[in-house]
This record gives C-alpha cells, structure tokens and sequence, in this order.
C-alpha cells in the first residue's frame, strides 16, 4: 500500500510547486506589463557592476532605450534651429543613396529628423523642418540646396543642421563625422555646435570605429568649394553624417525606428549641452540706427550667453579677453574694452568708403563658445 502520508506530502509539494510556478509567471508578467520592477542589475543575467573590469563590457552593447527631457535642455527654450534631413523627394532613382538592400537614406534621415523635432519642441526650442515628408524643395538639386538653407538664412536661425547618413565603398566602413565649411575661422560658432553634435552621437550609437579627427572641413569630400548646403550658410550651419548606410550592419540597425530614435537623442543631447554652454551674442547699442560718419565710434554690447541666467558667479567675467576680434571692411579696427561692463567701443577707420558695411564682432567665452551672429550692420556717412 502507498504511505498515506508520503502521498500527501508529494500532493502538497505538486502544489506548491504549481504555485511557484504560477507565481513565477504572474511575477513576469506583471514586470513586463510595468507594475513590478525588473530585476536589479546585480541579479544573474546582468553583470556585477562593482565587480566586472571595464573592459568586459561592450561598447556596442546599446543600454535600454529610455529618452528622458534632461534638465539642462530648458536652455533650448526659443532657440531657433532649422533641421534639414538631406535628400528627399528622390525616391524613383535606382540605386541612388541606398543600402546594400535597398534602405534609402531619404528616410531614415527624415524619421531621425522628426524625432529630433519632438525632442526639441518638448525643450520648447522653436524647430523649423525644411521637409517633413518625402519631397524636395526644387527638382533641380542646386536650386533645392538654396531653398533649404535660404529657409534659415531668412529665418536668422540660430543653427542650421542638415542630417545624412554616409556611404562607402567600403562595406566595413562606418563611423560619425561632422563637417563645417572650408575652414577653421569661417565661423567659429558653427565648430562649437558641431564639437557638441559629436558628442552626444558618440554615446548614443556607440559604433566601434572613431576617426581620431572626426570633425571634418567640407572641403576634404567636395574639393572646389565645399557643400552648398554649407557654403551658402549666413548662420551657424553644421553636416552631420550620422553613420554609413553602405555598412550592412548599419543598414540593418538603421531600418529600426528605435535605433532612428537613439540616433536623434544624441543630436538632442548634444544641442542641449551646446545651449547650456550659453548662446553668445553681440547687439548694436550705438548709434542706435546704425549710421555712423566715418571716423565715429559705435558701441556694442556683449552678452556671453550665461551671465544673463543670474545664477550663482553670474556677475564674473566669462569672456576671454584676447579672444575678442573685430574688424570691418576686411581689416582689423581699433577698440576699447570694458568687460565688466560688457560693451565694446569700436572707432571706424576714416578711410571707410561710404555705404553699408558689416562690422564683424566675435569672442570666445570660459566655455569655448563664439558669437552666433557676429555681424553687425552699419551705414557710413559721407561726412565725419
């Protein structure tokens, strides 16, 4: 005969074994759903993070795809910034701009720039998109560049950022880079938005391959005269080449919303970083019209771009003295400083010939950032 009480024990440990399974499973569901938490990051399946070396974690390995609003990005709020995803509207050319299945970087550079949209709009950044759907501009490729970047050179943006994807013959190819426009001191302001752009893209896609100079001058791939995108650029303008869509491994990760997404958050992060560096600029205080004789004198206020926030030191000075440059005309013009004031009194050459001119006015401040707009319009009189 069975043992009576051996059979009750095995009943009972059947149940408690249904029930620790049953509740195992409403354990993850539950978890899945959002109503328990995950297990932490010291459980089996995540590495020890006190104990595991560095070098036994992926770089590539990409964390949880969370996009918080970080608090930083407030200094966004009515910045004017123009996003320009490259090369829509050409669908029906084979082969042109595609992956090695097919993937057409129009659109991924469209969904990256329309998620990058809604990331800055929730800053309350003020976001212009120079297509939000797949179309051009122009059927004629010179006349839509113009178009595009006519769009923030009208709207005085105070950043113009057009968004591609690379290609190579190369299919092991892929890496970020960053390109500005024929050189160095072309427009110190554009170079410190792109620094920040690298950044963020950096640690949002996590490629295995850097450039040990990825911030490129436009000149290296279009040897004449640059990208007209760029060229033609009347503000701060930067070109981002994300990652090489020519790389079938990249093809792939690119066809991925999420992945559009982490791309975009880079760019997010990177401009947030960019605006809390402060945005400098420089504001004709005299002659209010902007009409001056020549030989007179014009004051111009400077505004590094953070004092103004109040905060703690905000009373410091925060631009670097012999970082100022002015000229006018093409030739350097002889100032005074006062930089706890925050003003600049420039005398005008006499030999200035009559009419309109720029005068151009640019720093560098304790962040490294430069003057977005530097130009300053003035009209020189006949007459001392």
């Amino acid at each position: 005969m069975p043992n009576r009480r051996a059979t009750s024990v095995v009943r009972r440990g059947s149940r408690y074994v249904a029930v620790l399974f049953l509740g195992a499973a409403a354990g993850w569901l539950m978890m899945a759903a959002g109503w328990l938490p995950r297990p932490s990051a010291k459980s089996a399946s995540f590495p020890d993070p006190l104990a595991t070396p560095a070098e036994r974690y992926a770089w590539s390995a990409q964390p949880t795809p969370v996009f918080p609003i970080p608090p930083y990005a407030r200094f966004l709020e009515d910045v004017v910034i123009v996003l320009d995803p490259g090369h829509g509207g050409r669908g029906n050319r084979p082969n042109w701009k595609r992956g090695p299945t097919g993937l057409r970087e129009a659109e991924v550079n469209l969904r990256v720039a329309q998620f990058l949209r809604d990331f800055l709009a929730a800053a309350g950044a003020d976001v212009v998109m120079t297509r939000d759907r797949d179309v051009y501009l122009d059927a004629d490729e010179n006349a839509d560049v113009r178009k595009r970047i006519n769009l923030a050179n009208e709207l005085g943006a105070d950043l113009f950022l057009s968004i591609h994807h690379n290609a190579s013959d190369s299919a092991e190819a892929n890496y970020t880079t960053l390109f500005y426009h024929r050189s160095a001191d072309h427009s110190p302001a554009s170079l410190c938005a792109a620094r920040h752009l690298l950044t963020g893209l950096d640690d949002a896609l996590r490629l295995e391959r850097h450039l040990d100079c990825p911030l490129l001058n436009d000149t290296l791939v279009a040897r004449r005269s640059g990208f007209a995108v760029l060229r033609l650029a009347q503000v701060p303008a930067v070109l981002a080449e994300s990652s090489f869509h020519s790389n079938p491994a990249e093809e792939q990760r690119l066809r991925d919303p999420v992945y559009n997404r982490r791309e975009a958050y880079g760019h997010f992060l990177g401009l947030a970083r960019w605006a809390q560096a402060g945005l400098p600029s420089v504001t004709l205080v005299s002659p209010d019209d902007g009409h001056v004789g020549r030989g007179g004198q014009v004051i111009v206020a400077l505004d590094d771009g953070v004092s103004r926030r109040r905060s703690w030191g905000h009373e410091t000075v925060k631009i670097l003295r012999d970082s100022l440059t002015l000229y006018c005309a093409g030739e350097a013009v002889p100032f005074h400083v006062e930089l706890d004031q925050g003003q600049v009194t420039v005398t005008l050459p006499r030999r200035l010939e009559p009419g309109a001119h720029y005068l151009y006015v640019d720093f560098e401040t304790i962040f490294g950032q430069h003057v977005l707009h530097p130009w300053i319009a003035i009209t020189v009189g006949a007459g001392p």
